[in-house]
């Protein structure tokens, strides 16, 4: 297989998907909701796998979905998935110290944890831009159904993490990042239109 068969395949070995891996969507992905997208894999097991999309920023303010909370730095919300999205979840890089009850995902990436914690973090004033990401709904598999998708060449498996770039960059600055960690071979993936048609 020559480097122009594998522009799409990945024949590199890649990591397996578990916890904390990034699902990095083809640019061959046809689902309007998924092109682009970056997912951090929250679970993975043999009853299925859950996963939030980091870099789809939506235009709804946290103020807007949590009025009784004073929100004194105001973000945006991201858009997890097309599952359940009338809840929320976070990322955060604050801590157990100062939210218990957290799950590290990642070295430095925690998920979830004490929400009255988090509310007092809020209201104090503290930093949310960088430190914490509010994101609804989720992207969810079936049992065996992620693994189909990673072998029918849907997502492509990373485990490299850059903790400021999950948190703080936008849609494309996001896909860019992790498409250059599989190094050169796949530079092309960077500049194919979202739309292939276009090209």
């Amino acid at each position: 297989m020559n480097d122009f068969d594998d522009i799409f395949n990945l024949a590199d070995e890649q990591p397996s998907p578990i916890k904390g891996a990034l699902l990095v969507a083809k640019p061959t992905i046809d689902d309007v909701f998924f092109q682009r997208a970056v997912i951090l894999l929250i679970s993975h097991d043999a009853d299925g796998s859950m996963g939030l999309v980091l870099n789809d920023r939506s235009d709804v303010m946290l103020s807007r979905v949590v009025p009784d909370v004073n929100v004194v730095n105001d973000v945006p919300l991201y858009l997890g998935g097309p599952v359940n999205p009338d809840v929320m979840f976070f990322f955060h890089t604050l801590g157990n110290e100062l939210i218990p009850n957290s799950m590290e995902i990642v070295d430095g990436l925690y998920f979830g944890g004490n929400q009255e914690a988090l509310t007092r973090y809020i209201e104090s004033g503290g930093v949310l831009e960088g430190k914490v990401k509010f994101v609804v709904g989720y992207s969810g598999w079936s049992s065996g159904q992620l693994v189909d998708e990673i072998d029918n060449g849907v997502w492509a498996v990373l485990d490299a993490h850059d903790v400021p770039v999950m948190m703080t960059a936008g849609h494309h600055e996001m896909w860019q990042w992790a498409v250059s960690q599989f190094g050169p071979r796949y530079r092309m993936w960077r500049h194919l239109p979202i739309n292939p048609s276009e090209n």
